[in-house]
């Protein structure tokens, strides 16, 4: 049998998993928590403007990681492929979760009476022109709207001021990087958001021109897929090098190793216990950080070995628990949505919720099984308060009727059925017809219940399997209380 490892200190370094609110870094954040997949080496590569993820994917986390000096200083030691150095100047343009100064950072309030009286895209080349620090005739001092003014008025000073800047940079080795993030906060409906959005596509485009400097936006998938947004000259070329933040399995384990060995409370027991499967852990010589061994980076039986000495080795007891499911890939399994991603906040948001659970005394190991089936529920509560209460309240209004009246996979007419009965789809209608009232709404709405059906299929509440039934992954349907044979039970 695998040695199991210590039961209260692992299960106290579990609490080095990120929170879930704010799911984003800060300066004072410990780096040594900092994990970079390989596929988000290339999206901090300031060469690729465009970095699309769903929610909880990290698109904050790494607009604040890149505006951290400490945070980039350790990335560039531990994570040389992500080609951030010294070299690169960053700062936010617009997002939240940090306490942004409004004479750099306009509010959704601003844009909104900026864009009552002049074209987006002038707007965006005036925040760019603020964190280039442009000097008069730019009336760098002045408010937004005499700032937008001059940049409309004044095209061939602009680009004169752009091309002089770009050059002082490149003589000088240097790399401005220019963030944005939330952009779903531009404005306060769909309309606004999807004006403001696509101008700064458009400008974010127009500095790929420039030599050395750059513009990196975090986008949801939602966006890019919207016809209009995209609708202006060129945006293809945007497209080829959008990077997607996508966590694959062994990411995911390799990130709960990083912060497991980084703990304060039980991290120095964990690194010793995993010289008994003979990983060796080093530290980082800049930062002093605990560096995950590289056979828990990229070999999954190693990862698995060490999972299943923390959680077990099968999702139920007994000689046949194994029927049940492996615990290193059923959890991740039952956290997958429609898209077939994970994100880490509810892979955290589980394993958190499982290690605050009473174990029987009698087992073995940090984490019960049923303690990890418990955190998917919870992991699926979050992830559901997220999506339909923030993002898309409209899913709500969807998914109401189906509850504890479903059962998946299903036929699609049985779920359009209940939405025939309670008058769904006009209902939806009424509502996007209120100016503000739906925030990106379905955008496949004029086709009817169909059109809806694939509108949360592309947000991944849904899929259609090859024989045409419908499935609705754990992660969404046990917080939405529709049932499924011999799964974990949804919420009441």
């Amino acid at each position: 049998m695998t040695k199991p490892f210590p039961k209260e200190p692992t299960r106290q370094a579990m609490e080095a998993l990120p929170e879930i609110e704010p799911a984003i870094s800060s300066p004072s954040t410990n780096v040594a928590f900092t994990y970079v997949p390989p596929s988000h080496a290339r999206a901090l590569d300031p060469e690729n403007t465009l970095v699309e993820g769903i929610r909880g994917a990290g698109k904050s986390f790494w607009w604040m990681t890149l505006a951290s000096e400490r945070h980039r200083k350790y990335i560039a030691s531990v994570f040389p492929e992500t080609r951030i150095s010294d070299d690169v100047e960053v700062s936010q343009a617009f997002g939240t979760g940090t306490d942004l100064p409004p004479t750099k950072v306009p509010s959704s309030d601003t844009l909104a009476q900026l864009t009552a009286s002049f074209p987006p895209r002038h707007i965006w080349r005036a925040v760019v022109a603020v964190h280039l620090d442009f000097s008069s005739p730019f009336p760098f001092e002045g408010k937004w709207e005499e700032k937008v003014q001059w940049v409309q008025g004044h095209p061939e000073e602009y680009d004169d001021l752009l091309y002089h800047t770009d050059r002082t940079l490149a003589e000088a080795g240097k790399v401005r990087l220019i963030l944005f993030d939330a952009l779903d906060r531009l404005a306060g409906d769909w309309p606004g958001i999807r004006l403001l959005a696509k101008a700064l596509l458009q400008v974010a485009l127009d500095l790929r021109s420039c030599k050395s400097i750059r513009a990196k936006l975090f986008v949801r998938p939602d966006m890019l897929e919207d016809r209009e947004i995209l609708a202006f000259p060129d945006a293809s070329k945007l497209l080829a090098r959008k990077v997607p933040l996508f966590w694959r399995r062994m990411d995911l384990y390799a990130l709960l190793f990083q912060c497991l060995g980084n703990a304060s409370s039980g991290g120095g027991e964990f690194r010793q216990h995993c010289e008994v499967f003979q990983l060796h852990w080093k530290q980082d010589r800049i930062s002093d950080a605990w560096i995950v061994p590289q056979s828990l980076r990229t070999e999954e039986e190693t990862q698995k070995k060490i999972f299943h000495a923390i959680a077990g080795p099968a999702m139920a007891s007994g000689p046949s628990g194994h029927k049940r499911g492996f615990p290193y890939t059923w959890l991740v399994n039952h956290l997958m949505d429609g898209r077939e991603q994970v994100s880490p906040r509810s892979f955290s948001a589980a394993l958190r919720y499982a290690a605050n659970q009473e174990n029987p005394e009698e087992w073995l190991y940090p984490l019960h099984y049923k303690a990890i089936q418990s955190g998917v529920q919870e992991a699926s509560r979050i992830r559901v308060e997220e999506i339909a209460r923030e993002d898309y309240p409209w899913v709500n209004l969807l998914m109401k009727p189906l509850k504890n009246r479903i059962t998946v996979p299903c036929e699609a007419e049985e779920i359009l059925e209940l939405w025939r009965q309670e008058d769904i789809i006009r209902n939806l209608a009424n509502l996007a017809s209120e100016a503000g009232k739906v925030k990106l709404p379905p955008q496949h709405l004029a086709e009817g219940p169909e059109g809806v059906l694939q509108d949360i299929a592309e947000l991944g509440l849904i899929q259609r399997l090859k024989n045409g039934r419908i499935q609705m992954p754990d992660v969404y349907r046990i917080a939405f209380g529709l049932g499924r044979r011999g799964g974990v039970k949804p919420l009441k």
